[in-house]
């Protein structure tokens, strides 16, 4: 009989033994996957105005989100933009002003985009600053180039004093 109560209570303690693994595991909450759960992050708080560039790789006009420094979009500011991020030394622009709904940028006639530049180059540089202007100063409508002060004349372009800027 000894054997019999020896098997029997080996029986009895396994099963004692899987209940009490069954029952501590019941409490447990089942753990989550820490690469399906959301990681929290913090919004930026940095204003940020989008101007427009150049891929020189591809030669596309590319959109930038860019910190906003100042409290105002002005012109001198959102030139200042378009300039600092096209990085070409011989942008020269001598005039930036608006008169209602339309903005008049004038370029020197010794640099690009009216000489040294190719056609596609000039066409990626006046969009970037017309689309940058029009996206970003209130009221503008509408885009007038002009070099030094007179009516825009490349070996590509040739428009009046006045002339409204379309891109193509």
């Amino acid at each position: 009989m000894t054997g019999r109560n020896c098997l029997r209570r080996v029986i009895m303690g396994g099963i004692c033994f899987a209940v009490i693994l069954a029952l501590a595991g019941c409490g447990e909450k089942a753990k989550q996957n820490p690469a399906a759960s959301a990681v929290p992050t913090k919004r930026s708080t940095m204003e940020t105005i989008t101007i427009y560039s150049i891929n020189s790789d591809t030669m596309s006009l590319i959109p930038l989100s860019v910190k906003k420094v100042s409290e105002n979009n002005s012109l001198d500011y959102i030139c200042s933009l378009v300039l600092q991020n096209l990085d070409e030394d011989d942008i020269k622009v001598t005039e930036c002003r608006q008169e209602g709904n339309k903005v008049i940028i004038s370029f020197s006639s010794a640099g690009k985009p009216v000489r040294d530049c190719s056609d596609k180059m000039e066409d990626l540089i006046l969009e970037s600053f017309s689309n940058s202007f029009l996206d970003n100063v209130d009221g503008c409508e509408k885009i007038i180039f002009r070099c030094d002060g007179t009516a825009y004349k490349s070996k590509q372009y040739s428009f009046g004093m006045n002339e409204v800027y379309a891109s193509e």
